[in-house]
């Protein structure tokens, strides 16, 4: 004897296919999927690299006091300002003369 597949409600009593065409439809139009090219990848921001510069500042500054619990932002805001006087090169060192 064959049996019968009877669709699955959920809790409040809406069937799975319901549920299925309404998330269906609530996906993004304007952002189809790529089809055999690849998709486009934005460039991050630039303001991703300079806290990337930043960040690893920082844990440098830390590193160099000990590795203390307390006052870690302070690391940020050391790094942060040295950044910024560097400028867009990232380099606080002197240039060659």
């Amino acid at each position: 004897m064959g049996k019968t597949v009877s669709e699955q409600k959920s809790a409040t009593g809406v069937s799975d296919r319901t549920i299925d065409d309404a998330v269906e439809a609530s996906f993004p139009a304007s952002d189809p999927p790529a089809r055999g090219r690849a998709t486009r990848i934005d460039e991050p921001p630039a303001d991703s690299d300079r806290e990337a510069r930043i960040r690893r500042r920082a844990y440098e500054l830390w590193d160099e006091a000990g590795c203390p619990d307390d006052h870690t932002d302070e690391y940020w805001y050391r790094a942060e300002a040295e950044i910024s006087e560097a400028g867009p090169s990232g380099s606080t060192e002197p240039g060659p003369t």
